[in-house]
């Protein structure tokens, strides 16, 4: 793999949700991240500083993998320049085929064709914070970088996560091996139950090493 992602993808603390399970398994979790999930990270930002000096995505996968960005449902031509405001959604994806995936891609030679829809260069702004992002990612960028992410932590609704987890009760009950909410610990069957949850519940999986 070309990419790496470090801790701070997610502020997190020793609040929400943490779960172990084990070793390999952190995949089938992925689902989780489905609709769309939150970080707490520095705002104010490029795109591109965002993704790599904060998330601490590998440069070389930002070139080669992630061709397409949408900042604000807008196409992003210059990820070095469009900024990422506090309440931004950034969404992330690989090459998508045909001519609409040409027209998307990031600093693609089809880019003339969507000028008027395409997110503004707003370089000059500066006002670095921290704040709350809503990442979205698809494709291939979903299946890899989402163990990382959930690995890290983020920030999901409540009934996000229960709908998860009732929709796959039985599946993945081997798979889990501790359940922890806001440092105790709890059975699995109360993540069937998180109505009065603080909202956005945070969240980490974590792989259990492997023996």
């Amino acid at each position: 793999m070309t990419y790496s992602l470090k801790s701070e993808a997610g502020e997190g603390s020793d609040r929400g949700l943490v779960l172990t399970v084990t070793a390999d398994d952190g995949p089938k979790f992925v689902g989780l991240l489905n609709a769309g999930f939150m970080i707490k990270t520095q705002v104010g930002e490029a795109v591109k500083t965002l993704l790599c000096n904060r998330i601490g995505l590998d440069q070389s996968y930002f070139d080669e993998r992630i061709q397409t960005l949408f900042l604000n449902s807008k196409p992003v031509d210059d990820p070095e320049t469009a900024v990422v405001k506090d309440g931004a959604v950034l969404a992330l994806s690989a090459a998508m085929p045909g001519l609409v995936g040409a027209m998307f891609r990031k600093g693609g030679r089809y880019s003339w064709m969507r000028g008027s829809i395409s997110h503004p260069d707003d370089s000059d702004i500066t006002n670095r914070r921290t704040g709350w992002v809503t990442m979205k990612l698809f494709n291939l960028i979903l299946k890899e970088l989402g163990p990382f992410f959930l690995e890290a932590g983020v920030w999901l609704k409540a009934e996000t996560i229960q709908a998860f987890f009732s929709e796959r009760a039985g599946s993945l009950t081997g798979s889990i091996q501790s359940v922890f909410f806001n440092g105790q610990e709890i059975e699995q069957e109360a993540l069937l139950k998180l109505e009065g949850a603080e909202e956005p519940v945070y969240i980490k999986i974590l792989e259990s090493s492997p023996n």
